[in-house]
């Protein structure tokens, strides 16, 4: 039969076992809270980043619009860098929605350039009985994406602010 003492040392090595295995799990749920919470704070800030850089973009194009320069290189530029390098924080839809804010304020940016330069009726030519510029409908097809895709990432930024999306 088994002694006293060698079945006092299996219930200990058994607890110390079982004591040690809880504590490791509790340390690696721990370890995990605190790595979703980090990245939780991260993905914000990605996104608020993303948020302000297309922002200042739609901006300055439309204060560029009353004669300064284009804002399609600099700016542009600067918005898909930052794409790239927060795309770990960004979901798929999020990056393709923020690419597509990009392209449709260059698109109109450019439009209306064109316009501009073609000698088209002036700003007013919706007043007149004048036909209207021959690139009207591409423009306001980009202009309605263009308040389409800010809804739709204002949407997600505000959720994720407040914690209801990930």
């Amino acid at each position: 039969m088994i002694s006293d003492t060698v079945a006092v040392g299996v219930l200990t090595f058994l607890g110390t076992g079982t004591a040690t295995a809880a504590g490791l799990w509790q340390w690696q749920r721990a370890q995990a809270r605190e790595a979703r919470a980090q990245f939780r704070t991260q993905r914000v800030e990605a996104l608020r980043e993303v948020w302000e850089a297309l922002s200042d973009l739609e901006e300055a194009q439309r204060t560029s619009l009353t004669g300064g320069p284009a804002v399609a290189d600099p700016r542009l530029t600067q918005v898909n860098l930052l794409l790239l390098r927060r795309s770990p924080f960004l979901r798929p839809d999020e990056q393709e929605w923020a690419q597509a804010f990009a392209q449709h304020v260059t698109e109109i940016d450019t439009l209306i350039r064109a316009q501009a330069l073609d000698g088209q009726p002036d700003p007013e030519w919706w007043h007149t009985t004048a036909q209207g510029p021959r690139s009207m409908g591409v423009l306001a097809t980009a202009a309605g994406e263009l308040q389409l895709l800010r809804r739709k990432l204002g949407k997600r930024y505000a959720a994720v602010v407040r914690g209801d999306s990930d």
